[in-house]
């Protein structure tokens, strides 16, 4: 296999932009920008580096699509954590692996205040996503960015701890049908530790301010753990309800407040406790009403993200990518990222679980299976608990980055896309179309060089059909004398129409947003 070190090396910016060299086409009806966000600067000055992928700095990418040509940039993210850490030669946040250094630039006061609790980091490198008329860079902490998605500029910091009264959210926020957008999100306060679900109403003006101003928890969950809450990364929606998987994975507040003390990382505050296995909350959207049956699932499973959720016949379907255990994490460290080293033996799986509707559950029987759609994926009751089995969705295992076509997020589907990356299986390298109900998988894999990262679905206009689209995927080649390039791929057969080669790095980034050049955007 080849060396994939160069990967995780660190970019650099632009100045300017660059023209895209186009081979084959690029049909003139895409016609916007697709933004891309990640970690992608990991060395701070000559002798220092973060020790994890997630702990590199945010860079934003942008393609900039219309008539046929592409023009592209490449800046960082101007968060308060990039900006500390380049005064200071060494992040002074904490970060998921690495721990924070002295801010040698801070007051006596500020010190005091971060020795009682520590101040979370705003380096906004893991979600992009959209909310009314703006654009916002997320991590898993309290803070957000607004960015300018055509000239890459950062704008104002968002605390959602001051707007909803929260400690860390989801990076994920999901809009439905009605325009209102949800997330998920934790809360350390007086009532002791509490996760919430997220309500953002759509606004009146169409103005992201104005919706943010409005947003509301209109659930709250105490968590199974007295002293501490599960990491989470994503959730799943439907039309009428959020399922919420409370897994395994314990960040604890003991240790998180013992930072104070000694300095440690986000992940030295985790543990894994797979006795406790995974607990799904059903919330109902309309009411705020939290299912009280208890629905667990047979064996554990670590998550990072939903493939899509959607309501049949009485039941709930929750598709997600799932692991037996964390390993994914901790197989992420650079020291042996930049030395080609991958050696995970617990790949990532698509996999099926069924939920009865809470309203269903009193009438169903016990001690036997009750789903009665096409899957052998299980739900029985025993006792006063629904206990879960899941259905692999493909054979294969190996990949990760899910994306639909979002125009049937929340709906029964039949189609997901991923990327192989660089898992050492057999979906190295390959970008994946999975059939959801045969089960059949297309893909495209150019060489052993390069990496392609998230495919994004474009609906051709006027399409009927739901693959009727095509893929955009950034894609990295790993040997200093090829390009990079932005690729095209028809999503009904997974070939190739075209690429963007760009005369500059492409880093690999994590998840992108295509936004049409119609739609009216505050920069």
């Amino acid at each position: 296999m080849s060396d994939f070190s160069a990967l995780f090396r660190s970019t650099e910016e632009l100045a300017g932009s660059v023209e895209g060299t186009v081979e084959g086409t690029i049909p003139n009806w895409i016609d916007g920008t697709l933004v891309k966000l990640g970690p992608g600067l990991f060395d701070i000055g000559n002798d220092f580096a973060v020790n994890h992928w997630f702990d590199g700095f945010a860079v934003l990418i942008n393609f900039r699509i219309n008539n046929g040509k592409v023009e592209f940039s490449k800046k960082f993210l101007q968060s308060d954590a990039y900006k500390k850490a380049m005064a200071n030669g060494k992040p002074v946040f904490t970060e998921f692996g690495t721990k924070a250094y002295t801010d040698s630039n801070q007051t006596f006061f500020s010190r005091l205040k971060n020795a009682l609790l520590p101040e979370l980091t705003d380096s906004d490198a893991i979600n992009i996503f959209r909310l009314e008329d703006s654009i916002f860079a997320a991590t898993e902490t309290n803070y957000m960015r607004r960015i300018d998605p055509y000239s890459l500029e950062t704008r104002e910091k968002i605390d959602m701890s001051k707007i909803a009264g929260v400690s860390w959210a989801s990076s994920h926020y999901s809009c439905d049908e009605t325009g209102t957008t949800w997330s998920v999100a934790t809360s350390l306060g007086s009532t002791g530790l509490q996760y919430h679900l997220l309500k953002i109403p759509k606004a009146s003006d169409g103005k992201a301010e104005t919706a943010l101003k409005n947003s509301v928890k209109v659930a709250s969950i105490t968590p199974s753990w007295k002293s501490g809450v599960c990491h989470f990364h994503s959730f799943g929606m439907s039309k009428n309800y959020v399922i919420f998987v409370e897994q395994p994975m314990i960040m604890s507040s003991i240790k998180l407040l013992s930072m104070t003390v000694k300095p440690k990382s986000l992940r030295e505050c985790m543990d894994w406790s797979p006795k406790d296995l995974n607990r799904f909350y059903i919330i109902e959207k309309s009411t705020g009403k939290v299912c009280v049956k208890k629905v667990v699932s047979k064996t554990p499973y670590f998550t990072l993200h939903c493939i899509n959720c959607y309501e049949e016949d009485g039941f709930i379907v929750f598709d997600t990518m799932a692991h037996d255990s964390p390993e994914i994490v901790d197989k992420l460290y650079l020291e042996k990222l930049r030395k080609s080293q991958f050696d995970g033996k617990d790949p990532a799986c698509a996999r099926r679980f069924v939920l009865p509707q809470p309203h269903t559950m009193d009438k169903l029987p016990s001690n036997k299976n009750v789903v009665t759609l096409d899957t052998t994926a299980t739900a029985t009751k025993i006792e006063d608990t629904w206990i879960l089995t899941s259905e692999n969705i493909t054979s294969v295992n190996g990949y990760e980055l899910p994306s639909i076509n979002h125009k049937f997020a929340g709906k029964p589907y039949r189609y997901f896309y991923a990327s192989g990356m660089y898992d050492p299986g057999p979906c190295r390298n390959l970008l994946l179309k999975v059939d959801v109900t045969d089960k059949k998988v297309l893909t495209w894999k150019m060489d052993e060089y390069t990496f392609p990262g998230e495919a994004l679905f474009i609906p051709r206009p006027d399409a009927t059909e739901e693959d009727d689209g095509v893929l955009l995927s950034t894609v990295t080649d790993v040997r200093n004398d090829h390009k990079d390039f932005l690729l095209v791929l028809d999503a009904k057969t997974m070939t190739e129409i075209g690429r963007a080669s760009i005369d500059a790095h492409l880093p690999n980034l994590i998840h992108n947003l295509f936004i049409p050049h119609n739609l009216k955007i505050k920069t």
